[in-house]
């Protein structure tokens, strides 16, 4: 029984530990080129995003309108989050 035990591991053991084939993996290469707008679409959603932060750190120094402001800030983060790894990322070219 542990001869069974031994080959049953041993296959195991090979078979997760073998290199990746050629197209497989995280960081498999890839043969189409970028899309152009990428950086452009980047850079605004990193404006989005930090917008947002800024938005919410400077809302507890509004008087009257703390509230509209850090939820401003959060809608401003979404939809930069969104655009970055929604939106970008689900497109079909």
């Amino acid at each position: 029984m542990s001869d069974e035990r031994t080959t049953t591991e041993t296959a195991e053991t090979v078979a997760a530990h073998r290199p990746a084939r050629e197209g497989e993996g995280l960081f498999a290469p890839r043969s189409d080129r970028a899309h152009p707008l990428t950086i452009p679409v980047f850079v605004v959603s990193a404006l989005l995003v930090f917008g947002g932060f800024y938005l919410m750190g400077l809302a507890p120094s509004i008087a009257g309108a703390e509230l509209w402001l850090f939820l401003a800030g959060i809608l401003v983060d979404t939809i930069g989050f969104w655009i970055a790894f929604g939106w970008w990322q689900a497109r079909d070219l």
